[in-house]
């Protein structure tokens, strides 16, 4: 039966930036006919028409949404031009019968194709070859994250430059040293080069515990500083994701061996990414490390998070590294690889780089020091 692949405007769903390359305030609508090499159409307002007309992809019509007579539909429609009714509309000139749409269409969206006599089929992942990267979106990747290595790098100069007070208080130029300052000044980076996040996580002490907790209040010495970046570029889209563990004068002993724990384990896990490899051992590699030495995972303390993901246009993409993942990496694929310990005693240690697959291997992307105590 004639099919058609359907995406309909929605400013959260990364699939309609991968397959029009369009970022629109206004509502628009996507249609691929039949098969991959099937032709393509955007169909949106006046507002954007000349813009999209000059911004899309070559090869790809645009349409008018006022262009589309609604008449062929067989069912009653308001006259406000509901988006899914245009739709059903242009696909029924086309004489298709089912509709291929993401999983996390809004149901509203669904039953409406579904009252114009359309058969809808659901598909998740949307576009599997996302998990593939381009030349130009591993360039995109890249470019974002030489903006986060430079955050990071201004973080740790304020750290590195900082003074350690008698009460273990951390001290910039006479002030307390807070998780706040420290990502007011990272999200100046990001701004002043592109990029985007207003989530960036600097967390101290038991803060740190909470693999997602921001992080509040002052920076302590000899606590764990957990340093979770991960900006999108504005213009691209692409994120990029890396974390250290950052210490501000002597680490107590337990600590130290938590760190260097969390630094085998990630190297373990590194060490696997490869083609062919399936993305639970590389999971089950990052957990074997801390077995071994003794961590145990316990409710809310210890390794009490997956290995990895993949990342592109969302900050969490297939391939997933967890244990319960039947993702296989190939070529191509972009992973983060971040195991970490956490525990309410000593705080948590996350050490995060992302990396490319190849052909033989992988290549990291991050290459920063992964231990980095300063006195």
């Amino acid at each position: 039966m004639p099919s058609a692949r359907l995406l309909i405007f929605d400013q959260s769903d990364t699939n309609m930036r991968y397959a029009t390359g369009l970022t629109l305030s206004d509502p628009f609508i996507w249609v691929r006919l039949g098969d991959r090499k099937g032709k393509e159409y955007v169909i949106v307002n006046t507002l954007e028409y000349s813009r999209v007309k000059q911004n899309a992809r070559r090869g790809t019509k645009v349409v008018l949404i006022d262009k589309i007579p609604l008449d062929n539909i067989g069912k009653p429609v308001s006259r406000k031009r509901n988006l899914c009714d245009i739709a059903a509309a242009f696909l029924k000139s086309y004489n298709i019968t089912e509709v291929i749409v993401p999983e996390n269409i809004w149901a509203v969206h669904a039953e409406t194709l579904r009252e114009h006599n359309l058969r809808v089929h659901y598909e998740n992942p949307y576009f599997p070859e996302r998990m593939y990267k381009s030349a130009a979106e591993i360039a995109a990747i890249k470019r974002t994250g030489l903006v986060t290595k430079k955050a990071f790098r201004k973080a740790l100069d304020i750290i590195k430059k900082s003074e350690i007070d008698w009460n273990e208080t951390v001290v910039f130029n006479g002030k307390k040293l807070t998780s706040e300052f420290l990502k007011t000044e990272i999200e100046k980076i990001f701004l002043e080069n592109g990029c985007s996040s207003n989530e960036s996580i600097v967390s101290c002490g038991k803060d740190s515990a909470q693999p997602h907790n921001r992080g509040s209040g002052p920076i302590i010495a000899g606590e764990p500083i957990v340093i979770d970046l991960f900006p999108r570029d504005i213009e691209s889209g692409y994120f990029f994701d890396m974390t250290r563990t950052v210490v501000k004068g002597t680490p107590h002993p337990k600590l130290r061996k938590l760190i260097e724990a969390v630094q085998k384990s990630q190297l373990a896990g590194i060490a696997m990414v490869k083609p062919g490899v399936s993305c639970k051992a590389v999971n089950a590699a990052c957990q074997q490390v801390f077995t071994k030495l003794g961590y145990q995972t316990i409710d809310e303390e210890g390794f009490i998070h997956s290995t990895g993901h993949g990342l592109g246009l969302a900050i969490h993409e297939r391939p997933a590294l967890s244990e319960k993942s039947d993702d296989v990496l190939q070529a191509g694929m972009v992973v983060t690889v971040e195991p970490g310990l956490y525990y309410q005693e000593l705080g948590g240690v996350r050490i995060e780089d992302t990396v490319l697959v190849t052909k033989k291997g992988c290549s990291n992307l991050t290459n920063l020091p992964r231990v980095i105590v300063v006195k």
